[in-house]
């Protein structure tokens, strides 16, 4: 179900029950960019990896949110699904004009699977943090004080007064002539709506009331009601305006903590930076230590779970070929796995004959059918009979809080444990390299070559981490290295102490050899 500004505030009750009816949530969003600056390395700790992304990814803008709502119909046996597809834009007026940044190669990846991004502006519904809002109420509350105190009139200036004359003498018309409802007064600029609404005012007080309508293209005109017996008076009506203007700001934050007060199971596919955008973008900037994070997270979301960490373990390690989520979702449709039964109402849900990939909607609802796949698998492993989820359940306590690390999983640093402690692999076999900018991969082949193979992460073109396959040859590869005047070779741990680890160029890349 899409789900734009037009049809927003009507949703929101029916979101709020496929919420509180559902077993668990999926979730998939989509950004305005990845990175910005240097990315994580292979040989990131988990919480190097979680700063490298705070500090890179937090300019980017959530675009598209997607939740898919499974619960279990017990007639027909089976999960149904209530899946929503949300445009999202932070608007300004009342809440901040947002600074954000693009990266061209996401846009164009958006664009090339069908992303409408005229109806992201014209239509994406706002948003902002807890925080924010917190302070936009507060300041609300204390300025509508002011609105019944007696303010001193402002003079109309000379070269305006018998422009707002005209308009008067038009509004007395419509007041006594004619039939209409109202009459709107347009191409007056904001010094001449602010003379109008005080001298409207204090000539027509009890006949009209005067509003400013926003047009399509954003010019704003004043727009006079004709007064009746049922109406609020002038500053009652101005204030109701200005908390709706407000609830309509906090937009889809009003969604997200749905989704946290109901403490509900939410399942993602490779959900870290679904999960930091999430938190980011709708609560409260995200904490600069990794402890915090950690606190936080859990917090706001007590129950989550990586359907990428879940593929990455026994027993479906060794049985899918890839965890790429399009990938994964074929492979579960073949023995020994199989798709589950998911049913929707009318225009509420999806089915994974759609074709929509990297619309959010559709991922977060593929997310959970995967995750059903799989968990059903399990299930029969055990003997279970219910293909029912359980969040609590011993099948599933151990993929539950911890987010999957997909650059660094190959070098013993898989995942993020949201409640506890993570691996911490040894990096005594790691080094930083500076070498001549000339220098050809051939060159560090040559280097390397008496200690083994190894792994090697280009931090620029004259510097690079490398890891020896080989653990124990470290000290003879320092004892070898250190006389060589082409190259500096300091061990991982230094080099990181040192403070030295946020140099580099902003674009890595990232090659794997066996030297």
């Amino acid at each position: 179900m899409e789900v734009v500004r037009k049809n927003f505030k009507e949703t929101l009750p029916l979101v709020k029950e496929s919420i509180d009816k559902a077993d668990f949530l999926a979730i998939d969003t989509e950004f305005t960019g990845l990175m910005n600056g240097r990315d994580v390395t292979i040989f990131d700790s988990p919480e190097d990896y979680y700063i490298r992304l705070m500090n890179g990814s937090s300019e980017f803008l959530l675009i598209q949110f997607g939740m898919s709502c499974f619960y279990w119909d017990e007639k027909r046996n089976h999960y149904l699904n209530d899946t929503y597809n949300f445009y999202l834009y932070p608007r300004g007026r009342p809440g901040p004009d947002r600074l954000f940044l693009c990266q061209s190669s996401s846009l164009d990846f958006l664009a090339s699977n069908g992303f409408d991004f005229n109806k992201l502006i014209r239509e994406g519904i706002s948003y902002m943090t807890s925080t924010t809002e917190t302070k936009l109420r507060e300041n609300l509350a204390e300025r509508q004080l002011s609105y019944s105190k007696e303010k001193e009139a402002v003079r109309i200036p000379d070269e305006n007064r018998q422009q707002i004359e005209d308009i008067c003498t038009k509004v007395k018309h419509f007041i006594e002539k004619s039939t209409d409802a109202e009459m709107e007064i347009n191409r007056c600029n904001s010094f001449i709506r602010m003379l109008l609404f005080q001298e409207l005012k204090l000539r027509f007080k009890d006949e009209i009331i005067v509003d400013t309508k926003v047009l399509e293209n954003k010019n704003r005109i004043l727009k006079v009601i004709r007064k009746t017996a049922d109406m609020d008076d002038q500053d009652t009506l101005r204030k109701k305006k200005e908390w709706d203007e407000l609830e309509e700001a906090v937009g889809f934050s009003k969604v997200a903590q749905m989704i946290s007060q109901s403490e509900k199971l939410i399942v993602g596919h490779n959900m870290l930076l679904d999960v930091l955008h999430t938190l980011g973008h709708f609560f409260q900037q995200l904490p600069p230590d990794y402890a915090s994070f950690k606190e936080f997270t859990h917090c706001m979301f007590p129950k989550l779970l990586d359907t990428k960490y879940m593929s990455s373990l026994p027993p479906f390690k060794d049985k899918l070929g890839s965890s790429v989520l399009t990938e994964l979702l074929s492979t579960l449709g073949e023995p020994p796995f199989s798709l589950p039964k998911i049913g929707s109402r009318q225009g509420r849900g999806y089915s994974h004959l759609d074709d929509k990939e990297h619309e959010a909607g559709y991922d977060a609802y593929i997310t959970g059918l995967c995750f059903l796949a799989m968990h059903a698998h399990l299930a029969r492993m055990r003997g279970e009979e219910s293909d029912r989820v359980v969040p609590q359940s011993v099948t599933l306590k151990p993929f539950l809080n911890k987010l999957f690390l997909a650059k660094t999983a190959r070098q013993d640093s898989p995942y993020i444990n949201l409640v506890g402690s993570e691996p911490t692999p040894p990096r005594d076999h790691v080094f930083h390299l500076v070498f001549p900018k000339e220098w050809q991969r051939n060159d560090l082949s040559q280097l390397f070559s008496p200690f083994g193979a190894v792994t090697v992460y280009f931090l620029d073109e004259c510097s690079a981490f490398v890891g020896l396959d080989q653990r124990d040859q470290a000290p003879d590869v320092m004892r070898a290295l250190a006389k060589n005047n082409r190259v500096t070779l300091t061990p991982y741990y230094k080099y990181k102490s040192g403070g030295s680890g946020s140099g580099g160029s902003d674009n890595e890349v990232l090659y794997s050899l066996l030297l």
